[in-house]
């Protein structure tokens, strides 16, 4: 983040998007060229407002989940999803599986192994907890 913005930003809100576990991804989708501009500050802040639309919240997350960039979160996104939610690298393989196989079946209706956006779209919506989270006070 650029020097100017993170100063003029209260200490508490520096430390809560410091602390989030997705913050390298959100500095890629967010970022131009790895900098942030001044447009890309007030996207970022208009994407993690509370007023921003349900749908534009949904399809900035997909963009920050989507870990490989490949159009789909799959089986690869979730896992690292879970490890950072959970903040753990230590999470036995099998609890890691388990978890993955959890969501791909509740989420995934095509069954391919993989979430499309519709899909994903479809989850947040059911997920009233989705709309609270993903969000960040400036």
């Amino acid at each position: 983040m650029g020097q100017s913005w993170s100063t003029s930003m209260r200490r508490e809100e520096l430390e809560e998007y410091q602390v989030n576990p997705f913050r390298d991804r959100i500095c890629r989708v967010f970022s131009t060229d790895g900098t942030f501009t001044f447009e890309d500050v007030l996207g970022l802040a208009s994407v993690f407002s509370d007023k921003a639309s349900p749908r534009l919240k949904i399809e900035y997350a997909f963009y920050i989940y989507d870990f490989n960039e490949n159009g789909f979160i799959d089986e690869e996104d979730l896992q690292t999803i879970i490890q950072r939610l959970l903040n753990s690298d230590d999470l036995p393989e099998e609890e890691l599986v388990t978890l993955t196989n959890h969501v791909l079946e509740e989420a995934d209706l095509d069954n391919d192994n993989m979430l499309s956006f519709a899909e994903f779209e479809h989850a947040m919506l059911k997920s009233p907890d989705f709309l609270h989270s993903f969000r960040i006070n400036f």
